[in-house]
């Protein structure tokens, strides 16, 4: 029973950790399906645009709400992938030439309707 305090102070912590290190876990990946799709990032999260090879145009999008990273071929998939952050609120479309678009807004994880405010 002297650890109960302990035990309680522990699980605290844990539930307050455990959301944090989760929000990087599982990144989205969106394709050629996803076509004209709306979706939803959490700001700060990476999520990856994967396209046939010969889709070689430039992305254009909003550089204040998201961010480029890596933008690569695997050869022996025959695919171009292109890592995105989330970096601001706001709302942007990913175009890459005339066949793909994709809308992505940007949230905060805390405006989610029944998440819970620390404080």
């Amino acid at each position: 029973m002297k650890n109960r305090p302990r035990l309680s102070m522990l699980l605290a912590a844990a539930s307050l950790l455990l959301p944090a290190g989760c929000a990087g876990a599982g990144s989205a990946h969106y394709g050629p399906s996803d076509h004209r799709r709306t979706v939803s990032a959490d700001l700060g999260t990476t999520f990856y645009v994967s396209l046939p090879d010969t889709v070689t145009e430039k992305p254009v999008f909003s550089p204040q709400v998201l961010a480029l990273g890596k933008d690569s071929v695997e050869e022996a998939s025959r695919l171009r992938t292109l890592e995105f952050t989330a970096r601001a609120l706001g709302e942007t479309e990913i175009r890459v030439g005339n066949n793909f678009s994709l809308k992505v807004q940007v949230t905060s994880v805390s405006d989610r309707p029944g998440m819970p405010l620390l404080h």
